[in-house]
């Protein structure tokens, strides 16, 4: 039996094989799930591949990662031809798979937004993210002289948007931006920013960009210098490597690690446990029911403090032995029961059991 793994070209066309465990776009891969799923099929004689491999037309199942538009004009020429969705990216980025209107041309359609899943049971089943455990070791607590070499804060995120997001896309990149800009201006010398793309481009987007460009692009391209200069340049220390985020993350005592977007039910990614993993405390911000699948007491929430400049008062003045304790619980939490429900096998499982013929 065959089951395709429908993908966005730019990931087929890039990659020889997307389902090993190398890197994209400079940055670890986020298809260690699907690379789970390929194994577990395949012990249930059944063989998962991408569309290169498994064109659509020959799989009793066709699994469409956050990819609708081939489906709109597709004729299912076999009526016992699954068609499932999944929904990982937010909207922020997707927008358009999102719509519902593109959603009646499959099956089901699996998602963590339990917004959707009330609306129709029956066609939205509930799928959580899972985050990659293979990177969970045995955590080493620093000690006191090893918390006072560290350096003080970082950001790691490529995207991040000058302008403010609209508020029906719960996009956080505009706080991400803010950060950035505050550090920049009141302490560059405590704060580091990572991005395997260049930030510059992100200054391309400001308010009147649109009638500039029409103007003249190098009009555009200087003003985004020019913001850049101002506004970045001074905390920027350029990209990571794919696999070493986790070193990089281990010099510091706090990471700035905000979602895309902070007001979807469900939707948490690796971010926040990058940090657990390095011995790094988060200061994070992701979806409302958090607690559902976090402790509050692993992180410092971002959305508690009025400013920038009380959260940075209420970092510095953290001892050791408060500062250790945000790690300890992080240590309890990743050896509780409480992560099965964030896991590849479980998404695999609850996956499979929704699709099997």
């Amino acid at each position: 039996m065959k089951y395709c793994l429908y993908l966005r070209e730019d990931l087929i066309t890039n990659s020889a094989d997307v389902l090993s465990a190398g890197s994209l776009y400079g940055m670890k891969s986020d298809l260690y799930m699907y690379a789970e799923l390929k194994t577990f099929l395949a012990s249930n004689s059944i063989h998962l591949s991408t569309q290169n491999n498994h064109q659509p037309e020959e799989c009793e199942v066709i699994i469409c990662a956050n990819e609708t538009p081939f489906f709109e004009t597709y004729k299912r020429s076999n009526t016992n031809r699954l068609i499932v969705l999944i929904l990982t990216e937010p909207p922020v980025y997707n927008a358009k798979d999102w719509d519902p209107e593109k959603h009646k041309f499959f099956d089901k359609v699996f998602t963590y937004n339990n917004d959707l899943i009330k609306l129709n049971p029956n066609k939205y089943k509930y799928l959580a993210y899972p985050i990659d455990f293979r990177d969970k070791t045995k955590l080493i607590l620093p000690d006191e002289s090893t918390f006072k070499k560290k350096k003080f804060g970082c950001m790691v995120a490529s995207a991040f948007s000058i302008t403010k997001s609209p508020s029906n896309n719960y996009s956080l990149l505009n706080e991400r931006y803010k950060i950035l800009k505050w550090y920049n201006q009141n302490a560059p010398q405590l704060f580091d920013y990572f991005s395997r793309s260049n930030p510059i481009n992100n200054f391309k987007f400001f308010k009147g960009a649109s009638v500039t460009n029409q103007i003249s692009p190098r009009l555009t391209a200087f003003i985004a210098k020019q913001l850049y200069n101002n506004h970045l340049k001074k905390l920027y220390r350029g990209a990571i490597e794919a696999e070493g985020k986790h070193k990089v993350l281990s010099d510091y005592k706090f990471n700035f690690c905000l979602e895309n977007s902070g007001g979807i039910n469900g939707y948490l990614t690796e971010k926040i446990f990058d940090c657990f993993f390095s011995q790094t405390v988060p200061i994070y911000s992701g979806p409302p029911n958090i607690e559902k699948f976090i402790p509050r007491n692993c992180y410092i929430n971002f959305s508690d403090y009025k400013s920038l400049q009380d959260l940075h008062g209420f970092l510095l003045s953290l001892s050791y032995e408060q500062y250790v304790g945000y790690l300890k619980n992080a240590e309890a939490y990743l050896n509780s029961d409480m992560i099965e429900q964030l896991t590849t096998k479980k998404f695999v499982e609850d996956l499979y059991n929704e699709i099997k013929l």
